[in-house]
């Protein structure tokens, strides 16, 4: 052995061997496991782009059949679409954002269906609008949709300047008339009025006479002395029904009859 020569320990020579061949093995394992996560993502991905996994049916309930090209159009589902690429939220926001839906839900059937469930806006009544149009608006004032002079629900004179999906707050108190009518006396109502200047409702009864609310206040009485009258009176020749006070309504009726 040379002066320059340094001996290794043998024990110490099959310990750094050990030790390298361990760190193999551990890249070895990293490599493997990376490798197989990239195989796993690759496979799952090209598996959710076969028809296997596409949309195949798109149901709508709650509605009309009319609106389902609407709700189609709002949604961006269609036939072929990935399942696991479909944004459940977004879609729902996207159709719960149409102004005549009142809520909406949207959920994957698998394996290829998707479910879309909607709730409407009831129409309570027809304003009228500008370009000649009329607005259709739900008991809470919400713009729903553009209607026509035989829309079968209470007339209201407020005139609508908004946009569908906008809130008619001009229209409170006549709106609050038209949800406290019941169906029977909704048969007698052909308009709902409203004196801006001077804050007094009215109603316009089929065959032309008219019934002074006043104020929008005991609305509920009102509307029950007006049944009442309505119910037992004799209407022939009748011109105003005042209900302004509900205990003591009268009757005006035209000359001669």
């Amino acid at each position: 052995m040379s002066a320059g020569t340094v001996a290794v320990d043998p024990r110490m020579k099959a310990r750094r061997i050990a030790v390298i061949r361990a760190q193999g093995r551990r890249r070895l394992r990293v490599i493997a496991v990376v490798s197989g996560i990239a195989l796993a993502t690759a496979a799952a991905w090209g598996v959710s782009r076969t028809p296997l996994l596409d949309v195949d049916r798109i149901t709508i309930t709650g509605t009309d059949p009319a609106n389902r090209a609407e709700i189609l159009k709002s949604s961006n589902v269609s036939v072929g679409l990935p399942m696991l690429f479909l944004d459940v939220d977004e879609v729902q926001r996207s159709v719960a954002s149409l102004p005549w839906v009142r809520s909406a839900q949207v959920w994957r059937d698998w394996p290829a269906t998707v479910r879309i469930a909607v709730e409407p806006r009831v129409p309570a009544a027809v304003v009228p609008a500008s370009e000649g149009r009329t607005a259709l608006i739900d008991a809470n004032g919400y713009a729903i949709g553009w209607g026509s002079e035989s829309t079968a629900v209470p007339h209201v004179s407020v005139p609508f300047s908004g946009q569908l999906g906008d809130i008619h707050t001009a229209a409170d108190g006549p709106l609050a008339v038209v949800t406290a009518m019941p169906e029977d006396l909704r048969a007698w109502v052909s308009t709902v009025t409203l004196e801006t200047d001077r804050d007094e409702m009215g109603l316009t009864l089929v065959g032309g006479a008219t019934v002074v609310l006043g104020e929008p206040v005991l609305v509920d009485d009102k509307i029950s002395a007006l049944r009442a009258l309505l119910a037992t009176a004799d209407l022939q020749c009748v011109t105003i029904i005042d209900v302004t006070m509900p205990d003591i309504a009268t009757v005006t009726r035209h000359r001669p009859c």
